[in-house]
């Protein structure tokens, strides 16, 4: 892949839990780092749950892998991009040439809050 390619800005969040003063737990997203991907559409359908039309979508993003991408995990970080959540559901190390990074990631468009990831 041609680093030209590398054209959208994405965020990296990680799911974490405060407590406030009194004692309440509150998820909340903390932003780990940003860097540059190749992000493309791979599928997005419509569905309807109890009366309400969600549109799932599911993206590809490719992103340099160094030590620190190497770290993500599908159950405690998400993505950010273009003000929409995405839920990373793969992530697809490349061990043989070392260079780039896929992670598949899924966000429905309605219907649902993204509070946490």
């Amino acid at each position: 892949m041609e680093i030209g390619k590398l054209n959208q800005r994405i965020t990296i969040l990680e799911n974490t839990t405060r407590i406030n003063n009194i004692g309440n737990h509150k998820s909340q997203q903390d932003e780990i780092f940003s860097c540059w991907a190749c992000a493309s559409v791979r599928t997005s359908n419509e569905n309807s749950d109890n009366g309400t039309t969600k549109e799932v979508q599911t993206m590809q993003f490719i992103i340099r892998q160094n030590s620190e991408t190497l770290k993500l995990s599908t159950t405690a970080n998400c993505i950010s991009f273009q003000g929409v959540i995405y839920n990373i559901t793969g992530i697809f190390p490349d061990f043989v040439r070392r260079d780039y990074l896929k992670i598949t990631a899924v966000a429905r468009k309605a219907g649902n809050r993204n509070d946490i990831c």
